[in-house]
């Protein structure tokens, strides 16, 4: 809204969709119960693992209250584009139950079935012959709290550095575990918050040669749907929500082969620069709206010259969404 604007008069407040941010306590008890009076909309994990030979996976699983949401495992090799080796035409999304069993905290099938869990510092995710991964936490939670009057929102989220198998095959990576808290019955995906703000959001992790890790979510969006959070191993968090993003695309903005190759986010005097993978392309899904393209990349603090040993930073953007926001810088050639 330019500044000169008068702000439009509404019944109740309306703040926008702009969030506050928080480093949070570890524990995962709270994250299944409420957070500033919104109850839990989901627990999901997802995040990337390598194995030896770098053969690449890109894993998602969500669970709503009542019901699983489809297991996405998206795979590729070393410079490549991703496939769908699992998706929601052959995965498991029947009833779930969540809470605490035996000090333990997590989604479990009605047969007892454990698929997530986590307790300390600790967590296990299990998915058939896909998934069986464990972890450990790394650093502190983040948390964004979206004050609306309507749709009040918050998004929580933990690092892990995990190490078990996919398919099979042993493999290493870093693993999200975020969970969504919304009123009850929202979809957050079918929310305002996606379905009409978002324009470029990566949760990132790295970890670099000498052991430190940052970690955080980089969000830009419309209706003030703006923030960084990052936590850093080796200095003090970042939270800015006053923030600028320039993005770079491969092509033109509605061309179905045009992706992000560069997202720039500047907010209390830091930037900090998402970066494309050689390849790194996920499939393109027509069930959301258009314009939305992911994209496999490294998150890093301008200035950087360590190097990655892991990464995680799945990049989502609204194409369309940037040239409302004025995000869009140009178009590169591919």
């Amino acid at each position: 809204m330019p500044l000169n604007a008068v702000s439009p008069v509404r019944p109740s407040g309306h703040y926008g969709y702009a969030p506050v941010g928080a480093i949070i306590d570890t524990d995962p008890g709270p994250l299944w119960g409420e957070v500033n009076g919104v109850p839990m909309g989901m627990q999901y994990f997802y995040g990337s693992v390598r194995s030896a030979a770098g053969d690449y996976w890109w894993p998602i699983r969500g669970f709503y209250p009542t019901k699983a949401r489809y297991l996405h495992l998206s795979a590729s090799k070393i410079g490549e584009d991703f496939t769908y080796a699992k998706d929601h035409n052959n995965s498991y999304s029947g009833p779930v139950e969540h809470g605490e069993r035996d000090g333990k905290w997590g989604v479990w099938t009605p047969d007892g079935t454990a698929l997530m869990l986590t307790w300390d510092d600790k967590m296990e995710w299990h998915d058939g012959d896909e998934v069986s991964l464990t972890g450990d936490l790394v650093g502190k939670g983040l948390q964004f709290f979206s004050p609306d009057q309507e749709v009040p929102s918050a998004y929580s989220s933990r690092l892990f550095r995990v190490r078990g198998s996919i398919t099979g095959t042993d493999v290493t990576g870093l693993v999200f575990h975020d969970s969504i808290h919304i009123g009850a019955g929202i979809d957050y995906i079918a929310s305002p918050y996606i379905a009409r703000c978002e324009a470029a959001w990566v949760g990132f992790a790295t970890e670099f040669e000498d052991g430190t890790v940052h970690s955080g979510h980089l969000v830009h969006g419309t209706d003030d749907f703006n923030i960084m959070i990052v936590h850093r191993t080796d200095g003090p968090p970042l939270i800015a929500r006053d923030i600028a993003v320039q993005v770079e695309l491969d092509g033109e903005p509605f061309d179905e082969r045009s992706f992000p190759t560069t997202v720039t986010y500047t907010g209390g005097g830091q930037t900090w620069v998402w970066e494309a993978h050689g390849g790194g392309r996920c499939p393109i899904r027509h069930d959301l709206q258009e314009g939305h393209r992911w994209r496999q990349g490294w998150v890093h603090r301008a200035g950087e010259t360590r190097n990655p040993v892991a990464t995680e930073a799945l990049m989502e953007t609204y194409n369309g969404r940037l040239i409302q926001t004025g995000a869009l810088k140009q178009q590169v050639p591919a």
